[in-house]
């Protein structure tokens, strides 16, 4: 639970390195990420679905472990309360789903850009229809 929280910290305060006070962080950070029902259940982590944001409790927490130790180098975050901080990580964090929206907005882009919408290395319109020439 507390590794992908402390590679997205780490990473986006630019930390020079990773201190016991970062890994203590992400340990407490995990814990205090329970919601009310997990602790009533007395889960000991929280529920993988919940993975995400989780992620951004743990990394937060490695932040401020990190600017504590002055180990960032990330400046601008530096003054950031946490609504905002919390913000700022959640845009920075890496989304699967929108990955493919830029991924197949960028492969558009390249077959409309061909002449005609024909692939120039093979001459097929858009360089997708019929069989591939390697099959």
């Amino acid at each position: 639970y507390v590794f992908p929280g402390i590679g997205l910290g780490s990473i986006l305060c630019k930390a020079t390195t990773i201190t016991q006070s970062m890994i203590y962080a992400s340990a407490t950070s995990l814990s205090t990420s329970l919601n009310k029902a997990e602790v009533a259940d007395e889960w000991l982590y929280p529920d993988i679905a919940r993975i995400r944001d989780v992620s951004v409790v743990v990394a937060m927490g490695v932040i401020r472990a990190a600017q504590k130790a002055g180990v960032d180098r990330e400046v601008r975050i530096r003054g950031m309360g946490d609504e905002e901080l919390e913000k700022w990580v959640r845009e920075r964090m890496y989304d699967p789903h929108s990955e493919t929206a830029m991924v197949e907005e960028e492969v558009a882009g390249v077959v409309m850009s061909a002449p005609n919408g024909v692939s120039e290395s093979n001459g097929i319109p858009n360089g997708v229809h019929g069989k591939a020439s390697h099959l």
